[in-house]
């Protein structure tokens, strides 16, 4: 079992690195919200491509000292995309308490530059969270772009949320059947949100 969940995992790294090229093929002829999730796309690739050179041509042990640039670009862009869908100038504001929330984590321990950061990555995402809510709110009222890239973001991370609640404990080598559980529940869900990102882009921008 572990090793399909290991495949899913390969399988959405693949996907986060083919993502790029399919919507830099619009990015001058859509909307600015969709410019913006592109760049999001491409950070996230390079990332990702840079995670797997360590580990894999460098022989790294592990990775996690490229998490914090993972997880704060993805709340960064992810709050810019939100504030391009909704237009709500204060997101400009909770989106700044929140990075200066978890900066004040890294100045006030420097080696969580070294592991994962389960406060900082839940509080981001919970932000995130509540700006895909508010998105399905307006989506009520009036239609909109994105809706199928939004329930993806929604839902794996409300997922992700109890993923790195959880903390290091998931990151153990010994397992329990519950850090087993969450775990692979994250990696189906992102396996969706990357499926969502396909769909989203052939229904509605594949022909433009």
């Amino acid at each position: 079992m572990d090793q399909l969940f290991n495949f899913f995992g390969e399988v959405v790294v693949c996907f986060s690195l083919f993502y790029p090229f399919l919507y830099l093929k619009g990015f001058t002829k859509n909307s600015k919200a969709f410019k913006v999730f592109t760049i999001y796309l491409v950070g996230i690739a390079i990332i990702q491509f840079t995670m797997g050179v360590f580990v894999h041509l460098f022989n790294y042990d592990t990775n996690l000292f490229l998490f914090v640039y993972y997880f704060i670009f993805q709340f960064l862009a992810l709050s810019y995309f939100y504030k391009t869908l909704l237009g709500y100038r204060w997101i400009y504001f909770v989106t700044s308490i929140t990075l200066l929330f978890v900066l004040f984590q890294y100045i006030d321990n420097p080696q969580l530059l070294y592991k994962y950061n389960p406060l900082g990555a839940a509080v981001s995402q919970i932000v995130i969270v509540f700006y895909s809510l508010l998105y399905f709110y307006r989506l009520l009222a009036t239609k909109g772009e994105f809706l199928i890239v939004n329930i993806g973001v929604f839902f794996y991370l409300l997922v992700s949320i109890v993923f790195f609640a959880a903390g290091n404990f998931v990151f153990e080598d010994n397992l329990s059947t519950m850090s087993r559980i969450i775990r692979n529940l994250n990696t189906i869900f992102y396996f969706i949100f990357q499926i969502l990102i396909l769909v989203e882009w052939w229904k509605n921008y594949a022909k433009k």
